[in-house]
């Protein structure tokens, strides 16, 4: 900062640096008008009482000072935050630590990858097309949801979960399909209903399975575990998606190209699935990873019909036989070009993907149709009520991992 000279007796003495250029420039400017008041034959009192001009300066001088304080201890905690929890923010989407962008847009499909190598793939005049599907690390597509309201309903009273006694807030507002077996309710309700979070009556015997001593703390997690989902999405205006169906194994689960981790292949039910989504991302707080929920499918499908098929958006609901795999035979996802969507692969046909949706009290939901359906009897939006203890070769279910960030403490960022 430059530093004033006044010239005294033809010797130059440096002054004070200058503190504070708006507040001079403040004072300056009460002056003047305090002078030009005393011209007008104004009375001082009114200038300098305790009302008066001078007074309100420094009101505003203060209150001035004390919200730049503010606003630099809230950037402080935002420029923290952001080191340890944000890599960066592309497109305004929140790229988080520990995870690479790799290509796309909010429009076509962005993508991450947790592999820094793939880093390298991505180009500014490719990055509005289709990302390369041979990359090294598990990869998810951000969902955008401008309008989180019109997913999740609150209740402040709260609705009983089946089998339990244990209560939520929040619970899913899922679509209304044409079939009248399949009619949309609130946690608790159970003729011919879906809805989530809830419970069937299978859970307590399974409940050991997932890691739970009993139905009520199985009910427990569930409920905090939906809240923690619905909390980000209505913060983040969005989530991230598996770009592929489940690959890997059991061990390792992956979000890859490859072959489909099925119930065939893991000899598993529902509560398997459940489990092994859950480590898809693991030693991340703040980042979860586990079975998708079916408000979260619903979400992807209103996207699909707003950006990629808006001229024709009933590829989505009525007919996906053009981009999904519908041959009779299954394939390794996220091998055929021709069965993606907004960067997002095997949404409709190949493997059946389950969900966290339950129907009725002895069935969960799964979505996409699979390969031995047909395109316009299971589209991308179908759902199909399954028991969630069917094992093996009988069934072709696989499952798609929500990638969630979830803060404790949450600050805005646009």
């Amino acid at each position: 900062m430059k530093k004033e000279r006044t010239k005294v007796k033809g010797k130059a003495k440096i002054t004070k640096l200058k503190k504070n250029v708006k507040g001079i420039t403040l004072i300056a400017l009460v002056v003047t008008i305090i002078v030009l008041l005393i011209l007008a034959g104004v009375a001082i009192s009114l200038t300098i009482g305790q009302n008066g001009i001078f007074s309100r300066a420094q009101t505003a001088a203060n209150t001035w000072r004390e919200a730049e304080t503010n606003e630099q201890l809230a950037m402080g905690e935002i420029e923290d935050w952001m080191d340890e929890y944000i890599t960066k923010v592309i497109d305004g989407v929140i790229i988080p630590n520990g995870f690479y962008y790799v290509g796309g847009s909010k429009t076509t499909g962005l993508v991450i990858s947790d592999n820094q190598d793939d880093e390298k793939e991505w180009n500014a005049e490719t990055s509005t097309q289709p990302v390369s599907n041979n990359l090294k690390g598990n990869q998810f597509v951000w969902v955008p949801i401008e309008n989180p309201d019109d997913y999740f309903i609150e209740e402040t009273n709260g609705v009983k979960l089946c089998y339990t006694t244990k209560k939520t807030n929040v619970y899913s507002k899922l679509q209304t399909t044409d079939d009248l077996n399949y009619r949309v309710g609130k946690p608790g309700e159970t003729d011919h209903i879906i809805r989530e979070p809830d419970l069937l009556y299978y859970d307590e015997d399974y409940c050991d399975t997932l890691g739970y001593e009993s139905i009520e703390e199985m009910a427990e997690d569930f409920v905090k575990k939906y809240k923690e989902m619905s909390d980000s999405i209505k913060k983040y205006k969005g989530f991230f998606i598996g770009r592929y169906e489940l690959t890997g194994d059991i061990e390792s689960p992956t979000e890859k190209k490859g072959e489909v981790l099925s119930c065939e292949k893991i000899n598993g039910n529902w509560y398997d699935l459940y489990n092994i989504c859950q480590n898809v991302v693991t030693g991340k707080e703040k980042v979860k990873s586990t079975m998708i929920y079916g408000v979260q499918w619903d979400a992807t499908m209103d996207w699909l019909k707003e950006t990629k098929f808006k001229d024709n958006p009933s590829k989505v609901d009525s007919d996906s036989s053009s981009w999904g795999n519908y041959s009779g035979s299954p394939k390794d996802t996220g091998t055929d070009s021709n069965y993606e969507a907004n960067n997002i692969y095997d949404l409709a046909g190949n493997y059946a993907d389950w969900t966290q949706e339950v129907y009725a009290e002895d069935y969960r939901v799964s979505r996409g149709g699979g390969y031995d359906n047909s395109g316009n009897y299971a589209p991308a939006y179908d759902l199909r009520r399954r028991r969630p203890t069917w094992y093996g070769s009988s069934h072709f279910i696989s499952s798609r991992t929500l990638y969630a960030i979830v803060a404790k403490n949450y600050i805005g960022i646009k």
